[in-house]
């Protein structure tokens, strides 16, 4: 296969990270930030910014799993990992994405970079967007994403708004949830898209993407652009750009479905070695489909299960 190209179309991937132990970033994130905000989980909790070393696992999986991907473009605000990379990598600065809109940075709000993503000069019409404590496990290839010209194919399942509503709705009661949260946002973005009765129920996977679908989408509706820039950290108003593609998209009969749990592993910070080693032999065992291993909240693992981490991850990652 050649390592730039699939059906004669390339694949970019981009990932978006930030260095929230950087004391400049977070003098400004205290200018802007009201009390309320700052340890709201879901809005701007200080394991929103934090790194733990995970962009280098990330970045040394898509060189080792997904050695045909053109090029990595690493989005970031002023901040440099210095990670090296095989396949070319180039730094995108906020300033970049939001040419135009400078008015609505700095921003610390993903939704907002991932709404200015289609932006990045020089992006490939397919591209694979990747949140930065994400690891690929095992060899993918790109029909895994793209089964062929402008359609995608997404480990993810539709789910009904209105059940899925009255269930957030009782945990919100129950106080085991925030009226800012990822869902809201999914079932925003399809309501949006045109489908106020299901949305696609999207998991914590790498995310294949059209840029034309969404360059389209923010450039008849400009004021949806900037209802999903226009706050610095996480509101009720924001929705997300992702779903607006796929939404999109499945009206056109170029979005397919696969169940998710085959493919994706993820570990929740605050659970224990128990779970973690649960977790990774479901990677590890013979035959195994996870193909997406997602480390969430490293901030808050203790230190012999942050250690199990990386010794799994460097021993999965060694050339």
């Amino acid at each position: 296969m050649n390592k730039e190209t699939h059906n004669d179309f390339p694949i970019d991937v981009v990932i978006t990270w930030v260095d929230g132990n950087d004391p400049v970033l977070n003098a400004k994130r205290a200018l802007y930030i009201q009390p309320e905000q700052a340890n709201e989980k879901k809005i701007a909790a200080p394991t929103r910014y934090a790194n733990n070393g995970e962009i280098y696992w990330c970045v040394r999986s898509v060189n080792k799993f997904m050695p045909w991907v053109r090029r990595i473009f690493l989005v970031t605000d002023g901040q440099d990992p210095h990670v090296e990379s095989r396949i070319p990598l180039e730094i995108v600065d906020h300033s970049v994405i939001f040419r135009g809109y400078e008015q609505y940075l700095p921003t610390f709000c993903s939704v907002s970079i991932e709404a200015m993503m289609w932006r990045i000069p020089g992006l490939s019409e397919h591209f694979i967007y990747i949140n930065d404590d994400f690891m690929i496990c095992r060899p993918v290839t790109p029909d895994m994403f793209f089964p062929q010209p402008e359609h995608i194919l997404l480990h993810a399942r539709k789910a009904s708004v209105f059940w899925t509503k009255v269930w957030h709705a009782f945990k919100f009661s129950c106080g085991r949830s925030c009226r800012v949260n990822y869902i809201q946002r999914m079932m925003n973005a399809a309501t949006i898209a045109g489908n106020s009765r299901s949305f696609i129920r999207l998991a914590h996977t790498p995310y294949p993407l059209l840029r034309s679908t969404l360059e389209q989408f923010y450039t008849s509706h400009p004021e949806r652009l900037i209802q999903n820039i226009q706050n610095r950290f996480r509101s009720l108003q924001h929705f997300r750009t992702d779903e607006i593609c796929y939404t999109l998209l499945l009206g056109e009969g170029r979005l397919h479905l696969q169940p998710v749990r085959p493919v994706l592993m993820r570990y929740y910070g605050k659970k224990g070695m128990a779970q973690l080693e649960w977790a990774l032999r479901r990677v590890t065992r013979p035959g195994s489909s996870v193909c997406f291993v997602c480390f969430y909240a490293l901030d808050q693992v203790s230190d012999d299960v942050y250690a199990r981490i990386s010794q799994f991850a460097e021993e999965l990652l060694k050339e």
